[in-house]
């Protein structure tokens, strides 16, 4: 197989195979933990995301580092990452108090600022910054696409949120608008400053075990 073939196969297949496994894993683990069966999948989810970065990067001898190195920020970068980031605040300001109990604080917190590291540097740093010779405008509708499909076909396993048509449309147009502060800040910094400021404001932890009522999702 050619050099250019595999670049496509990596490109095209990965982010497919990522949704196939983690579908799988919280599938087996929701009937062992129940409503906690989004940590160990998370854990997976971060590993396997890492993973085939570290490796496509050790591949092409760019380094991890690549991916935060020599940012451009771009005052219109910083305020369209602002804006994108502050999208879900209503719904924080509507739910702020379901955060009741130390484990739903700490974990909120975790999530909110590991898991968009994890995120940004694959769908964004990887799929985007890919050695397939595509068009910017292809690498990020299918970057976008499959990163909402991964929300509907993981975590939509176990929480209703995460399948309401309002939330999937809203992770599709944060995707294209990630991939292009990608794509001009030529970083993953901007976007996980504002993917960090969504998982904060979304509550994802509560959407996770389903303590967002799904009415303010409508």
């Amino acid at each position: 197989m050619s050099d250019s073939a595999k670049h496509y196969l990596a490109f095209f297949g990965f982010p497919v195979a990522i949704i196939l496994l983690g579908n799988i894993v919280i599938k087996l683990f929701y009937p062992i933990f129940r409503e906690y069966a989004f940590i160990p999948t998370v854990i997976f989810y971060w590993i396997l995301t890492f993973g085939i970065v570290y490796f496509d990067s050790k591949s092409r001898n760019i380094g991890i580092a690549s991916y935060i190195k020599n940012t451009k920020f771009k005052f219109y970068l910083i305020l369209l990452s602002l804006i994108v980031g502050c999208l879900p605040l209503p719904l924080f300001i509507l739910n702020i108090k379901s955060l009741n109990t130390p484990f739903l604080i700490s974990t909120w917190i975790i999530v909110a600022l590991v898991n968009p590291f994890f995120e940004e540097i694959f769908w964004r740093g990887y799929m985007i910054g890919h050695g397939a010779k595509m068009p910017f405008y292809i690498k990020s509708f299918y970057s976008s696409l499959l990163f909402t499909l991964s929300h509907f076909f993981i975590w939509g396993v176990v929480s209703e949120a995460m399948k309401t048509k309002e939330l999937i449309i809203s992770v599709f147009i944060m995707g294209f608008a990630w991939s292009f502060i990608y794509q001009k800040s030529k970083s993953i910094v901007l976007p996980y400053f504002s993917h960090m400021l969504v998982d904060i404001f979304n509550l994802s932890v509560l959407a996770f075990m389903n303590l967002i009522p799904i009415a303010v999702m409508h």
